[in-house]
């Protein structure tokens, strides 16, 4: 047998081999099923904030503690905000469900986001901070939804409601907030309570970003 001849069966057993082995892998890889990815929103990096939203370190109340002050925050949730001092929703349960023409209870997930586990959002974030000359002071991820037969269902973005956060370290400056939609558009919010150490903002329905911004 000729050395080409040898060379030619040598390649073509190698391809077949590395086609099984192609293929095996591939295979192995389906056994898990596919990863799904949130709908509500245009980042894949939310979805493990998420799940760090319903873990044992949430609570099921979450009350603002700063400068004396003390707001409960009116509807129950998995709260897990630990860069402020607390996060409240300010409209009760009952007018929710009004507005938003829902049967079942709403419930919020309010959790802290970070630049390293959030990058795309934090991109956003830090445009609007630099657009207006700010500082950003923290952020958190808030989705507000409703619980039907313990099941999560985000509300419509239409729905509106004030929320407020703690913020000790503002230092005197004025604060806003900035909202990261879906996609990652962004629009800056303005604070409209009187206090120096909290702000008071809009959430909608659905899941978004926001973070405190100083200047």
């Amino acid at each position: 047998m000729n050395t080409k001849l040898l060379k030619n069966i040598f390649l073509s057993a190698l391809a077949a081999a590395l086609i099984l082995t192609a293929a095996s892998a591939f295979t192995g890889c389906n056994k898990t099923g596919p990863v799904p990815l949130l709908q509500s929103n245009g980042y894949s990096e939310r979805d493990e904030s998420l799940s760090n939203s319903t873990s044992d370190t949430a609570s099921a109340t979450s009350t603002v503690n700063a400068g004396g002050q003390e707001i409960k925050s009116q509807i129950a949730g998995a709260y897990s905000v630990k860069v402020f001092k607390g996060f409240a929703v300010r409209m009760d349960a009952s007018q929710i469900k009004a507005m938003a023409g829902i049967s079942g209870t709403p419930f919020v997930r309010a959790y802290d986001i970070t630049s390293k586990k959030n990058p795309a959002e934090f991109a956003s974030i830090n445009a609007a901070a630099a657009s207006v000359g700010a500082t950003v002071l923290g952020a958190i991820n808030v989705e507000l939804g409703q619980l039907n037969d313990g099941k999560f269902s985000a509300l419509p973005n239409a729905v509106v409601v004030p929320a407020t956060l703690g913020v000790p370290n503002a230092g005197g400056r004025t604060l806003a907030v900035v909202k990261v939609n879906s996609g990652g558009s962004f629009e800056i919010l303005q604070d409209t309570d009187e206090s120096a150490v909290t702000v008071t903002f809009p959430i909608t329905g659905g899941l978004a970003s926001y973070a405190v911004i100083a200047y």
